[in-house]
């Protein structure tokens, strides 16, 4: 058999003719499988799909099997895993299957190969009829190694009398979806529970949602994205770089992450590299303060002393009346005071040697030393200016803070 596949409401609307054809012929129908029925619940679910079966590809349909996904965290493995379930199955007793009366066992045993090819990690029959040939024979399909059958146990609130009605789930043996990557279907719905998790605070579920997402859509920008702003949050700079890096191969010029880019390197020690990732940046965009900063920075810390100085006078170029830029400014004045001062102290010092150099030279008076400088200041290091010396404010510190990344062209912002 040939099998369609039908996820949009749109699909399903343009096939009612064919469905009430099946439908009004087959003998196992119900109302939780008629078009009407169907046509209200499709839109209140998220994740449907249906496969619809034909004999040849010019045939009209002779099955349609509806069904559904669901996400579950599993307790022990932390994974998220996929259930499917018959859609048109519970409360019916029935497998969900609906079918042209002769063609039951090929419809299901094509069925169940689509089924197998899906990723799920369980698939749930509820209110089951265990009398029921379509029943037994889809059951058969996944009763090899790969599967376990559990007797979910209890019956059902809706009996068929005289019937006994059972809840079993086919399980893979392993406990994780099958191909051990999630249903595309899921992808969206993991990375939003990832999100979640990760604005709680909870890190290691979070990157595992980020993990398996990124696993099943290798080109998932902000799963990426998401995953490295909580590797930094992690204090694991070096992968954050990596996924930054990549992320800038997708999106070139994408500022945000390259001001990431920047910050990874920089918790490295990194800080010729980093100094090129905020010149690049600040070649598009001068009038970024705390990048400006920070650039100054890292060429301080660098060895570039004449170079960061520089950095820091050229906020006085830039006529700018943001709070974050001002902020950034009266900080670089500071940074320029310190360092004059400490290459005046140096210039002193140097005197001072070279000044006693002459006497020691002639030998001097005996048990004479040279002299201390009259005035100890103590000077902070290049790093030091980072903290506490940093700019206030919400987004100034050595890291800024997790934000939504906003790129054009996707629903998704992260």
């Amino acid at each position: 058999m040939f099998t369609e596949i039908i996820e949009r409401i749109e699909d399903f609307e343009n096939i009612r003719k064919s469905w009430d054809e099946l439908y009004h012929n087959d003998p196992d129908s119900h109302p939780c499988l008629s078009w009407d029925w169907l046509r209200q619940y499709l839109p209140r679910q998220q994740r449907w799909f249906i496969l619809a079966l034909k004999r040849s590809d010019d045939a009209d349909y002779c099955a349609f099997l509806p069904l559904r996904v669901a996400t579950y965290r599993d307790k022990s493995s932390g994974l998220f895993c996929d259930e499917i379930l018959l859609i048109g199955n519970h409360g019916s007793g029935r497998t969900g299957l609906l079918c042209s009366p002769g063609l039951e066992n090929e419809a299901v045993d094509a069925s169940a190969s689509v089924i197998r090819r899906e990723n799920w990690a369980s698939l749930r029959f509820d209110s089951l009829d265990l009398a029921s040939d379509r029943t037994e024979r889809l059951l058969h399909a996944f009763a090899d190694e790969q599967f376990v059958r559990e007797d979910d146990g209890g019956e059902s609130g809706i009996r068929i009398p005289e019937q006994p009605v059972r809840h079993l789930i086919v399980r893979t043996r392993t406990g994780r979806n099958l191909h051990d990557c999630l249903n595309h279907r899921s992808i969206d719905f993991v990375f939003e529970r990832a999100m979640d998790l990760h604005s709680r605070g909870k890190l290691d579920a979070a990157e595992t949602g980020y993990r398996q997402v990124i696993h099943a859509a290798p080109k998932h920008i902000y799963a990426r994205y998401g995953l490295a702003q909580l590797c930094t949050e992690k204090g694991d700079h070096a992968e954050a770089e990596h996924l930054y890096r990549g992320l800038l191969s997708a999106i070139p010029e994408a500022d945000k992450i390259q001001h990431r880019l920047g910050d990874a390197q920089m918790a490295q020690a990194c800080y010729r590299e980093a100094s090129k990732t905020f010149e690049d940046l600040l070649a598009r965009h001068a009038h970024l303060g705390l990048v400006r900063y920070k650039l100054a920075v890292c060429l301080l810390a660098a060895g570039q002393r004449d170079a960061a100085i520089a950095t820091f006078l050229s906020f006085e170029e830039i006529a700018s009346d943001d709070p974050e830029h001002l902020r950034c400014k009266l900080r670089a004045r500071e940074a320029v005071l310190r360092l004059k001062l400490r290459s005046a102290m140096e210039e002193q010092r140097e005197a001072k040697r070279t000044a006693a150099t002459p006497l020691a030279q002639a030998g001097g008076r005996s048990g004479e030393t040279p002299s201390a400088p009259a005035i100890s200041v103590r000077l902070l290091p290049p790093a030091a200016l980072l903290k506490p010396s940093l700019p206030g404010g919400a987004s100034a510190h050595l890291h800024a803070r997790p934000f939504r990344f906003d790129s054009t062209g996707s629903k998704r912002k992260h």
